[in-house]
């Protein structure tokens, strides 16, 4: 994260880092170490030999009320849990606004749909902890 190595006991308890009030969104930056971000530098946002390359998330905690008067595409681990909401209405009195910037786009390749999916599976493990 940010260049530096990652153990398995440091990911154990990890959280969003709290972003600056200077009301611009906080980012994280993940590779695989300082090889892969020097190629970033030299490269841009290319893919790398392995077909990998850093990606960002970028996140802001909104201490706002949203609101939605119908839930709809609804995706749970389970089939009742999705459709016990879908249709439903929804009130949060605060959130995290999150985009990961992938170095592709998910639909066409691979790597970038691998990192969006642990992104989502790993945070909303973070969002039951």
């Amino acid at each position: 994260m940010h260049g530096e190595p990652l153990t398995a006991d440091s990911l154990a308890d990890w959280s969003l880092p709290a972003a600056d009030e200077d009301g611009y969104s906080g980012i994280v930056t993940f590779s695989t170490g300082q090889e892969m971000e020097d190629f970033w530098e030299e490269n841009g946002y290319v893919l790398d030999a392995l077909g990998e390359r850093p990606f960002s998330v970028f996140y802001r905690l909104h201490a706002q009320a949203l609101r939605a008067r119908t839930v709809a595409g609804v995706e749970s681990v389970s089939a009742e849990g999705a459709l016990a909401v879908e249709g439903t209405g929804l009130l949060l009195s605060e959130y995290f606004a999150v985009s990961v910037l992938t170095p592709e786009d998910p639909a066409s390749d691979p790597f970038s749909a691998r990192v969006l999916s642990d992104f989502v599976e790993a945070f909303g493990l973070l969002a039951r902890s």
